[in-house]
């Protein structure tokens, strides 16, 4: 559901360098419209020596907000004009309770998020003795993600010897995600979950233990 804002004030009016970005709710699909968003201020962390890129960089956003919408939650996203998430860490008041100033991190370049993965989600059916999966659908496409292997684990006792590779997947998703779920690398690789966490930290990504099938 997407709520369009129509703000006829001052500020909005008087910045000519705002830019339209969209609210993101946690944990659902619906988005608010914001038509004017001004980026009061940008601090970016450079990686250290011999690594390229930045180590974090974060943006206060200053925007109007009418008292008959929801303000932004911290944990919620700010979506720019560059199709950019920047996360809310911390907001508050300005102008008479009319203007909301954000304090936003982009967690995508904090944790390099290059990949683009699929998320999906089991069928199940019971054929008379018990439910199992038959199939899978697509839940999401295109989640910014960084696939790490972690651990691989050699099983000797076995002829020939076999090798369990396990992968840490960091998400761009707040999908609550269980049993009934997998990933699908961008080469198509499968990775079946062995542990989910840090779903509700407003300070890091989810992260996916898993193992790829």
């Amino acid at each position: 559901m997407a709520v369009d804002l129509n703000i006829g004030n001052d500020f909005s009016t008087i910045i000519d360098t705002a830019e339209a970005v969209t609210l993101k709710r946690r944990g659902s699909a619906d988005e608010v419209a914001v038509p004017k968003a001004w980026r009061y201020s940008s601090h970016a962390q450079q990686a250290e020596v011999g690594m390229t890129g930045v180590a974090r960089t974060d943006v206060v956003w200053q925007f109007a907000w009418p008292d008959a919408v929801d303000p932004p939650q911290i944990g919620e996203s700010i979506i720019d004009s560059a199709i950019e998430c920047w996360t809310i860490l911390s907001n508050a008041e300005r102008g008479a309770k009319t203007r909301l100033r954000c304090v936003t991190r982009n967690l995508r370049i904090v944790n390099q998020l290059d990949d683009r993965i699929e998320i999906q989600e089991a069928v199940w059916e019971d054929s008379g003795s018990g439910p199992e999966i038959v199939g899978w659908t697509t839940l999401r496409t295109a989640v910014p993600a960084r696939i790490q292997p972690e651990q691989t684990t050699i099983d000797n006792t076995v002829d020939p010897p076999t090798s369990t590779s396990i992968y840490r997947i960091t998400l761009d998703d707040d999908t609550p995600l269980d049993h009934n779920h997998r990933l699908v690398g961008p080469d198509g690789s499968v990775y079946q979950l062995v542990e989910y966490s840090d779903a509700q930290r407003i300070d890091a990504l989810p992260i996916v233990t898993a193992q790829k099938q």
